[in-house]
């Protein structure tokens, strides 16, 4: 099973949201995936024997772009797969400016179990992630995230 993230939820209007800090922009960018998937179903129940490699593309130096375009596809993933995600583990980061090459793209294996309607407690069902207040800088002490789902 995998370990529950550390985040703070936001309240929101009829809306749901999380901020969380990571050292690394690779952490931050795991950890935020983790966080939407734990506010789904307590990730703490949810195992990881399916997995798949996933490619996001984003557009060139826009991190929240990049960090939509990759919410929306775990979103996406698991809808189309049936399965609730549990581990991300980001394999390729690049940000035009803050890596090598052009472009923006995250090559990430992750991992998931089929959804058990008997096993898992689906808490909200998230439609999408949100431009809404979303941030995604650099601190002095790392990274920080924030995200609003629509729910």
């Amino acid at each position: 099973m995998a370990e529950r993230p550390h985040y703070t939820e936001i309240d929101h209007t009829a809306d749901v949201g999380v901020e969380l800090r990571a050292r690394d922009l690779v952490s931050a960018f795991e950890r935020t995936a983790a966080c939407m998937f734990d506010l789904i179903c307590p990730l703490d129940g949810v195992g990881s024997g399916w997995s798949r490699r996933l490619t996001v593309e984003g557009r060139p130096g826009d991190l929240e772009h990049l960090m939509i375009r990759w919410l929306s596809e775990l979103l996406y993933t698991s809808t189309s797969e049936e399965v609730l995600l549990s581990r991300f583990k980001i394999e390729e980061l690049n940000v035009e400016g803050r890596g090598v090459g052009g472009g923006s793209h995250i090559v990430a294996l992750v991992h998931g179990e089929r959804i058990d309607a008997g096993r898992h407690a689906v808490r909200v069902e998230i439609k999408a992630p949100t431009y809404h207040s979303l941030r995604v800088e650099e601190t002095p002490e790392g990274w920080l995230v924030r995200v609003i789902f629509d729910t």
